[in-house]
């Protein structure tokens, strides 16, 4: 596939909406293919916004600032990097013809704890972790004492995994508290979780053309107090994990 060049009057666009290291790496490959690339974030001097073609500084959640800024660069695709960003701003962009990747609809709920959980465990019927949304401290308690400890609490929507954290004890759950009100998102409402003790944590990236469901290699991850550390790929599965990863998504491919 060809591109025509960046900084053109017929070049192709891409608008990174966040602009962290993950987003760098995005706009470093879209620069070797001859997109240009336009890297929007919340604070000056992102690292996307080091090697774009094009940096801006907007609040993401704003939605007036958000669809703006999309009509003036008129980018060919807007590329979601982050979880606080508008919504609406995102549909309003989508009905007014501009092309959301992969679309508003799955960015509102992959964005969002409470709608990707919801859609998840309640309309698909997957198996995940015990939760309970919560929106007040009395909330929180009644909740992490139906799941029990330890337990995960999280912001619904927040950005880098900011504002999550572990409680061990009915003692930790002030300073969990604390701790997700102190993060980049809404903070309104948090997710109780069930505590996982898991091996290893992988992304394992699906798609479907139609005939078959498809599966890159798995994509390993290390986080650290809930904070993203690194990924790299392939990561090593065994193969009965491994296939037991891809029989969760329908319509997978013939064995």
């Amino acid at each position: 596939m060809h591109f025509p060049a960046p900084l053109k009057s017929n070049s192709l666009k891409i608008m990174l909406l966040g602009s962290g290291e993950l987003g760098k790496e995005v706009a470093i490959e879209a620069q070797r293919l001859g997109i240009e690339v336009i890297a929007v974030d919340r604070y000056p001097n992102a690292p996307a916004h080091q090697v774009a073609h094009e940096a801006h500084v907007i609040d993401m959640q704003n939605e007036d600032e958000v669809i703006d800024l999309v009509r003036r660069v008129r980018p060919d695709y807007i590329l979601p990097e982050i979880e606080a960003i508008s919504i609406e701003a995102l549909f309003k962009a989508e009905r007014e013809g501009f092309n959301v990747i992969p679309n508003a609809e799955a960015v509102n709920k992959t964005m969002n704890r409470k709608n990707i959980r919801k859609f998840a465990a309640e309309e698909l019927g997957l198996k995940t972790s015990a939760y309970r949304f919560v929106s007040s401290f009395e909330e929180l308690e009644e909740a992490a004492e139906a799941i029990g400890f330890p337990c995960v609490i999280k912001p619904v929507m927040s950005s880098s995994g900011h504002g999550q954290s572990v409680a061990r004890s009915r003692q930790d759950l002030q300073k969990s508290w604390a701790v997700a009100q102190e993060a980049r998102g809404d903070a309104s409402e948090l997710i109780v979780e069930e505590f996982v003790d898991f091996d290893y944590e992988i992304t394992l990236l699906t798609a479907r053309n139609g005939k078959e469901t498809i599966f890159c290699e798995p994509i390993g991850h290390e986080q650290k107090d809930g904070d993203y550390i690194f990924s790299w790929q392939p990561a090593f599965m065994t193969p009965a994990a491994k296939e037991a990863a891809e029989a969760v998504a329908p319509g997978r491919r013939p064995a």
